[in-house]
């Protein structure tokens, strides 16, 4: 059974914000929060998505391991679980949609209902970019060893 995990370490590890770019947060792994970066660093770890209702989100690496965070609770991305899901709800017309996170004997860990709007999604580019377990290896690696905002943003 998948559960939430423990921390590594509890030094703020450097991410950038899924909306804006240009800026680089430095996100607290011990209760899923964040302060900006007065220098921002050359290299950052990962990236988080800060809205002004909680819980905030964030998929970074650490040791190796690339985790997503949804305000204190973690979750290891291993090669194939959790499974992380973003559909359509069907009474919304396509407008509202829901991002889930089941384990893989398919216990729903955390589902958030949202509306879409016109912008980038982090929901949908998540679930999108887990399924590959391959992302999932390589972005643990090279995430953990820290990659320029560019690399991120590209990938």
């Amino acid at each position: 059974m998948l559960t939430a995990m423990a921390t590594d370490s509890l030094a703020p590890i450097p991410v950038i914000d899924f909306r804006r770019h240009s800026m680089v947060l430095q996100w607290h792994t011990q209760g899923g929060t964040w302060t900006a970066c007065d220098a921002p660093p050359a290299l950052v770890h990962g990236v988080a998505l800060i809205r002004a209702t909680l819980p905030n989100f964030c998929v970074y690496a650490q040791a190796g391991q690339l985790r997503l965070q949804i305000g204190a609770e973690q979750f290891a991305l291993a090669e194939n679980s959790p499974c992380i899901r973003c559909s359509r709800t069907l009474a919304s017309f396509g407008f509202r949609r829901r991002f889930t996170v089941e384990s893989s004997s398919g216990e729903v860990l955390f589902s958030h209902t949202y509306w879409t709007d016109k912008g980038e999604d982090f929901f949908q580019w998540l679930a999108k970019k887990a399924e590959d377990p391959d992302w999932r290896l390589a972005s643990g690696r090279a995430w953990s060893q820290g990659v320029t905002c560019a690399a991120l943003r590209s990938d």
